[in-house]
């Protein structure tokens, strides 16, 4: 199959995917196949001889245009003549077909046509037209398209799939939403097995957020897999995965990391805004796991369907190597877990196992008690001792699958580490296992289905940290509750906008302030000075020290063409800086269009941080928060989270960002207020979302030290001026 275009406009459907539409679409009792053809053997790919050859339970109804029969099974020219309401109708025909097809099916009551053909969306112009046909054509109807350009359906717990190649359905308790059939052809590799894939394709029609909740239902699915290409409705799919995850985690692999959507942007959050780091937002907020390769995927799959939890961080590491252990501390350290320090009881128990000189710690190496007890013998019983520790609550254990190390000594190895496992079933026990024999060993070890096999300690540490991190963060999280902030005058705020909408204003200007105010974001006293007379005028109203700043809808960096100017204490000082900032403007931005200079208090000490807001389609409003000057636009220490935004949430944020120690004190300084950012970040959240006609809005700076904080200058841009 060729890759899938992501479709990023979302299709809001007007008739429900039901239950009966899931089932229908994953475990058929009838179908009929438009495009049924009587070409048998090896280069064919005919999915009906598939279906007949492996003995699929289901009443096939073939559709060819010329033959009578095909493969044994009286033929049909169209889908509206078949005796019965098929379940689901797979459609293969060339694209130029495929909606005289889909027409057939809404005729005829067919509930699911599932679209194999290709040469939509993924293709040409053309393809895209007539993607947006089948659309139309099902809109309002009870036929649900999923596709086109997809594989289809493998489900290993019915027994039934819709691929035209061969392929092992090894069953596993979890399911794949995928934009590729590589992705379900291949999932006994990546996810170790399968119960239940679909592949969407392009998802012209049934996406992601019609299949989740029925996936959701399912009880036999553990863990939810999804490959996605695109996102087109994110603030549905996080509605819907937020849902789910607090019973069953969902483990994401998101493709295309791309810039795309920050080229447009005229803000600083709108340009940080990238749709990647959005979908990172929208994943956070529903309790979506994110994973970067196939292989992370894999190891997710095992550790979250194998084991029923894990209470803590705190992980013993038994081994025969030296080298071999701080391998593993190494990994456990760089995905947030830590080395146990187990009981001294219990050391003094593994102690009696080993010669006098060897100090007992954690990692603890075996190989001493191994040549006392034997290979299996020391192994085991120091791993249930570990286990037995209240101080302890998990376990990597190395296993030197060598093939010198002999089959019978590797299988008792093996089976005392399962039933260990068994006996202490609520402490996870990842088995690392390197040398020749590695795959045999881990397999052995999986046969038991209480043990997750590995062959790096980098694959064991990070599968139970993202254990650790389902069972402690994402299932046991707390519900957040958005108290929208008081002080708030949506009608002073709403007024502004309407009388910037009867302008025609795109950005606005000294109103800016005045609508931060009217949502109580504490702003600082500021004046627009349009010419030298108002700018003294304004310094004595105001005193010194003052900041001045060029008012231009066409700058947004200000600070790069000289048009910020700080801690100005006279007149003197203020009347140079005036003429030096409107010669550098008139210099480097000649074509700029020049409304005055914003005059305001100069506020030395406090620490600039930047709070924006963008809006993103399908998304809605995403807000930013960072530390101000390089950290945000030269480092991007900058942190998303989709609207609305509680304070809870806002204090979480802050403490992503990297810099966030500098908000602590350093050097001296007192430690800034960070309720007072948090409360700001809440209220840029609710103007965001009570106000649609915002698309971009930051304010930079946001000055906060131990007494408060406040907006020094903001810029608001408007949508559809």
């Amino acid at each position: 199959m060729q890759s899938t275009r992501a479709i990023n406009s979302p299709h809001v459907r007007m008739q429900k995917f039901s239950k009966q539409h899931f089932e229908n679409l994953t475990n058929p009792r009838s179908i009929v196949i438009a495009g049924a053809s009587d070409r048998t053997g090896a280069g064919t790919y005919n999915l009906m001889e598939n279906l007949i050859k492996e003995g699929v339970d289901k009443t096939i109804y073939p559709v060819n245009l010329k033959a009578e029969m095909v493969l044994g099974k009286k033929a049909f020219q169209r889908i509206r003549d078949i005796p019965e309401v098929a379940d689901l109708a797979i459609i293969m025909v060339p694209r130029t077909g495929v909606a005289e097809a889909v027409s057939d099916c809404i005729e005829k009551g067919i509930k699911v046509a599932l679209i194999v053909s290709q040469g939509f969306a993924d293709a040409d112009q053309d393809g895209h037209d007539m993607q947006d046909q089948l659309v139309e054509i099902v809109e309002g109807t009870n036929t649900c398209l999923v596709g086109p350009n997809t594989i289809g359906v493998a489900n290993s717990f019915d027994y039934f799939h819709t691929s035209f190649q061969n392929f092992d359905l090894y069953q596993k308790p979890n399911a794949l939403i995928c934009q590729s059939g590589m992705f379900v052809l291949a999932s006994a590799d990546f996810t170790d097995g399968l119960g239940l894939g679909v592949d969407i394709g392009n998802g012209a029609d049934v996406s992601f957020n019609d299949l989740l909740p029925h996936l959701g239902d399912d009880d036999r699915i553990k863990v939810i897999n999804l490959h996605m290409e695109g996102l087109a409705d994110g603030a549905d799919f996080v509605r819907i995965a937020a849902g789910i995850t607090p019973d069953k985690p969902i483990v994401a692999y998101k493709l295309g990391k791309s810039e795309e959507g920050a080229i447009a942007a005229s803000s600083h959050s709108g340009a940080m805004a990238t749709d990647d780091k959005v979908v990172d937002a929208a994943f956070e907020k529903a309790g979506v796991m994110r994973v970067n390769d196939l292989e992370e995927m894999t190891e997710l799959n095992k550790s979250l369907i194998t084991y029923p939890d894990m209470k803590g961080q705190r992980i013993a590491v038994i081994t025969i190597s030296g080298g071999g252990g701080i391998a593993v501390v190494d990994a456990l350290g760089e995905f947030g877990l830590g080395v146990a320090i187990p009981s001294q009881s219990v050391l003094d128990e593994i102690q009696k196992m080993n010669p006098p000189w060897l100090e007992i710690g954690n990692p603890v190496d075996t190989w001493m008690a191994v040549l006392q007890k034997g290979l299996a013998g020391a192994n085991v019983e120091i791993l249930q001792r570990l286990l037995d520790d209240d101080e302890v609550d998990g376990a990597v254990v190395l296993l030197n699958a060598y093939r010198t190390t002999g089959y019978e000594s590797l299988k008792e190895w093996v089976d005392g580490i399962v039933q260990a496992q068994k006996d202490f079933s609520h402490k996870p026990v990842a088995l690392w296992a390197f040398g020749k024999n590695q795959h045999e060993v881990i397999e052995k070890a999986e046969e038991s289905g209480v043990v997750a096999g590995f062959t790096s300690p980098k694959s064991a540490a990070r599968a139970l940290a993202g254990l650790y991190r389902y069972h402690n963060i994402i299932k046991n999280r707390p519900s957040v509750e958005v108290d929208e902030p008081g002080d708030v005058n949506r009608n002073a705020a709403a007024e502004i906008l309407a009388l910037a909408k009867a302008n025609q204003i795109e950005v606005l200007g000294t109103e800016t302030l005045d609508l931060m105010e009217a949502y109580g974001i504490k702003t600082a006293a500021t004046k627009l000075a349009t010419n030298r007379d108002e700018l003294m005028q304004f310094a004595g109203d105001l005193g010194y020290p003052l900041v001045m700043k060029i008012a231009s809808e066409q700058i947004v960096h200000k600070t790069d063409v000289g048009g910020v100017m700080l801690n100005l204490n006279n007149d003197q000082e203020i009347l140079c800086a005036y003429e030096e900032m409107l010669d550098n403007i008139k210099l480097k931005v000649p074509a700029a269009v020049i409304d005055g200079v914003h005059v305001q208090r100069f506020v030395g000490d406090g620490v600039e941080t930047i709070i924006g807001a963008t809006r993103q389609v399908g998304f809605g409003p995403v807000i930013m928060f960072g530390l101000g000057g390089i950290y945000a636009e030269i480092l991007e220490d900058v942190t998303f989270a989709l609207a609305p935004v509680a304070k809870s949430e806002a204090r979480s944020m802050i403490g992503k960002v990297k810099a966030s120690a500098l908000l602590d004190g350093a050097r001296g300084t007192n430690p800034v207020d960070r309720n007072a950012i948090a409360d700001t970040i809440a209220r840029v959240s609710q103007l965001m979302t009570d106000m649609p006609q915002i698309k971009e809005l930051d304010i930079n700076p946001f000055t906060a030290d131990a007494r408060g904080g406040a907006a020094l200058d903001a810029r608001v841009v408007l949508a559809g001026n």
